[in-house]
């Protein structure tokens, strides 16, 4: 009998230990949208999920423990990412998932960029943020034409790592209809800025950006070399953005059709 009871209270204290080293959760966390007069994004659009580390002794390996989430500002340009509870498998061993902020997007400031994580640096003309990565001021990058390009890509590659299947790494769960429903308005906002920047800049000369800091004078030389080359062949921003948008634009297609 005594036999018994031990090993009940082994199995018992066995179960537990795997239930605390599997159990977690994420606290309610809050993000400040403004723009650079201090006005409530109010209009934002956020992309979000849920990743963590697995235990391995040669290099990091992440793994996703919940999908792409995408949220909106409230009136005051707060976005609220809620409490959640986590459950994982007790193999392989793994750390407790955190919340990865992947995109932000304001469709009033044609911005789009992204992520907003403990390494992320401010980006002049695009984004500042503040020490604790909680409050963002985010630019109107429509009177650049190389940022607002920039833009439209990022935003392409938030609606594709939502809704895509196949090659994201955080797709959004299929029953999550919220977040369908916001890609589905992303993608609108996408097509219609696509069209505005080809109207405001596809007759604009493009300019040589600046070369990577991080090159040699002789990388950098080289860099310029190549990108004169470019810029000789494709001088307007409308046959260059229409180039490289052409494979982009039908995928959109499909992601949409995807959605439906």
């Amino acid at each position: 009998m005594r036999a018994r009871l031990w090993i009940l209270a082994a199995v018992v204290t066995f179960g537990t230990l795997v239930a605390m080293g599997t159990t977690s959760w994420t606290a309610t966390s809050t993000l400040l949208l403004v723009d650079e007069r201090g006005t409530p994004a109010a209009d934002a659009y956020v992309r979000y999920y849920h990743a963590g580390q697995l235990i391995n002794l040669v290099h990091p390996v992440t793994y996703v423990a919940r999908g792409s989430v995408i949220t909106r500002a409230d009136a005051d340009g707060r976005v609220t990412i809620p409490f959640r509870l986590q459950f994982r498998s007790p193999l392989p061993l793994s750390a407790p998932p955190s919340v990865f902020i992947a995109d932000v997007f304001v469709p009033r400031l044609r911005n789009a960029f992204g992520p907003i994580a403990p390494q992320t640096m401010s980006r002049p003309g695009v984004f500042t943020v503040d020490e604790r990565r909680e409050h963002v001021t985010i630019f109107d990058v429509s009177q650049d034409p190389e940022r607002w390009e920039r833009s439209l890509g990022s935003l392409f590659d938030c609606i594709r790592s939502t809704v895509s299947r196949t090659g994201s790494r955080a797709p959004a769960a299929p029953d999550d209809t919220r977040t369908a429903a916001y890609a589905r308005e992303l993608i609108g906002h996408l097509r219609r800025d696509y069209a505005s920047f080809l109207d405001k800049y596809g007759r604009s000369v493009r300019a040589r950006p600046l070369a990577p800091e991080w090159q040699s004078e002789r990388e950098r030389q080289l860099w310029r070399e190549r990108i004169d080359v470019q810029l000789a062949r494709e001088p307007l921003w409308g046959p260059y953005v229409e180039r490289m948008w052409r494979r982009n634009l039908k995928e959109l297609d499909r992601l949409e059709r995807s959605l439906e």
